[in-house]
């Protein structure tokens, strides 16, 4: 994407909404924008930074990944899954 053409993608994303990030290859929940940067997060604690141009709405499939990831983590806490 070159020059303003980021400011386009900018309002079809909203905090909270799940996305699939294609730099990392990871479904993630955005909690905060920084200019053209889409701050992300995992169920696990796992938070970074990306372009928005790098970020598109997550699939079906990819909601449920995040999902059950959040689950499988939170049996980790509680110590009741195998790690």
């Amino acid at each position: 994407m070159s020059g303003g053409d980021w400011t386009k993608v900018l309002p079809s994303l909203a905090v909270g909404m799940v996305v699939y990030d294609r730099r990392y290859e990871m479904p993630g929940t955005i909690t905060d924008f920084d200019g053209p940067m889409v701050c992300l997060t995992r169920p696990t604690g796992l938070e970074w930074r990306s372009h928005c141009a790098s970020v598109r709405p997550a699939t079906p499939y990819e909601r449920r990944q995040l999902r059950a990831i959040a689950r499988l983590h939170a049996q980790r806490q509680r110590g009741i899954a195998p790690a």
